[in-house]
């Protein structure tokens, strides 16, 4: 019978996973559901920093399945004394969760989007809280005089991300679900792709799209956060709301 198995990553950078002794299938990310997954074989999946994946897989009836986590952990599930796989390189193909699985409504149009903002990562010389350093910025700014993204309750939102930092970056958006759009100019064309962080090589951009449907002041940021300790953090806010937060002092980014 099926056994579902969730990849959580808690590290500041990305990992792979991948199952050996059977085909697997991706049925959700970052806790929503994958619209029609096919079975994969030969394949690993990237989890991004602060991800989860959940895996699905059909042990054989005799034997066992090897889920391999970062390279450096496995779980093996199966019967009692079945014998596993044994361990092999990590797969050079990864699943593409632009193109994987198969398109269903999103609940709202981005083409009607009420808002469009730009996050352009980059990094130069500079100042973060008096120390001099070579820091994140965003649209050439560095924190805290960082862009202040402002919507109003109810506006369909769309953001351009490109990285050209020279690292990657798992972008986090608190409070709402991105949905993934194009990356690199490529429009998605599987399920769509939910993420609550997304990891947005260097070189790569990405279009994402989301509903402003939940009031407050939010962070949007790396989640490798010794990124976000130094500088790469902006915020989302809705019109209207006042903060409680102050920059600097006893209060930290988030």
């Amino acid at each position: 019978r099926p056994v579902r198995i969730r990849v959580i990553n808690t590290d500041n950078g990305p990992i792979r996973s991948w199952v050996e002794g059977a085909p697997f299938r991706v049925v959700a990310v970052d806790g929503t559901d994958v619209h029609e997954p096919t079975p994969v074989s030969g394949k690993a999946v990237d989890v991004t920093a602060g991800g989860r994946v959940d895996l699905e897989v059909v042990p054989p009836a005799t034997g066992a399945v090897r889920v391999t986590v970062g390279g450096a952990s496995a779980l093996v599930v199966g019967p009692s004394g079945a014998p596993a796989p044994p361990p092999s390189r990590q797969p050079e193909a990864v699943v593409d969760l632009l193109h994987y699985g198969t398109p269903a409504p999103l609940g709202f149009d981005p083409a009607t989007a009420a808002r469009s903002f730009d996050y352009a990562i980059g990094r130069r010389p500079g100042f973060v809280d008096g120390r001099p350093g070579l820091w994140w910025t965003v649209n050439g700014h560095l924190f805290p005089d960082m862009p202040m993204f402002t919507v109003v309750q109810g506006d369909v939102v769309r953001m351009h991300i490109t990285n050209t930092s020279g690292e990657v970056h798992p972008m986090h958006l608190h409070g709402h679900r991105m949905v993934v759009l194009a990356r690199d100019g490529v429009a998605a064309s599987g399920s769509p792709w939910w993420v609550d962080s997304l990891g947005v090589g260097d070189g790569e951009s990405y279009d994402v799209a989301f509903v402003a449907d939940n009031p407050g002041i939010w962070s949007d940021h790396c989640h490798n956060l010794i990124h976000a300790r130094d500088g790469l953090i902006v915020h989302l806010m809705y019109a209207g709301v006042t903060p409680s937060y102050r920059i600097g002092g006893a209060n930290s980014p988030e």
